[in-house]
């Protein structure tokens, strides 16, 4: 394995571990109550909550991530770390929002676990965290990884 190999492998490693934690702490720990509650209503409050949880949990993600590679003493670009957060907070709002994932839902039979919401479980929630752990967080580290064996080691 070459060091360009391994570097990459770094990143994609460090950025989805990293990714991970900040996801649980900007998604339940930083986000405003008050944002959780109206973030999926369709009115200008609704859309501000959005914006703001989309924003802090970003921040909050860009903030692990960097602390990891300076732990790791791992070189990210800068600019690469900002084109995986963005992708993030966009696919994050876009998860958030609900209505892609309630029509993913729909299309794939899966509507009766989605409106589950009795004994403990709740479908939505589940599902919205799936989206999260298994889109969000990858499509990011995948991005940045990509971007910083491109971009170099520097910055």
């Amino acid at each position: 394995m070459n060091t360009a190999t391994v570097y990459r492998a770094a990143v994609l490693g460090l950025t989805w571990l990293a990714g991970a934690a900040g996801h649980e702490t900007g998604d339940y720990l930083v986000q405003r109550d008050c944002d959780a509650q109206r973030k999926q209503q369709r009115t200008p409050a609704g859309r501000r909550a959005m914006a703001r949880h989309a924003i802090t949990y970003g921040l909050t993600q860009a903030a692990t991530k960097a602390a990891a590679y300076r732990a790791a003493g791992l070189r990210v670009p800068v600019a690469a770390q900002a084109a995986g957060t963005a992708a993030e907070i966009v696919l994050h709002a876009v998860i958030d929002d609900g209505r892609l994932l309630r029509t993913f839902a729909e299309i794939t039979g899966k509507l009766t676990f989605h409106d589950l919401a009795a004994a403990g479980v709740n479908g939505r929630a589940l599902m919205d965290q799936a989206a999260h752990k298994g889109l969000q967080i990858p499509l990011g580290a995948l991005i940045t990884a990509a971007l910083a064996a491109r971009w170099g080691r520097g910055s």
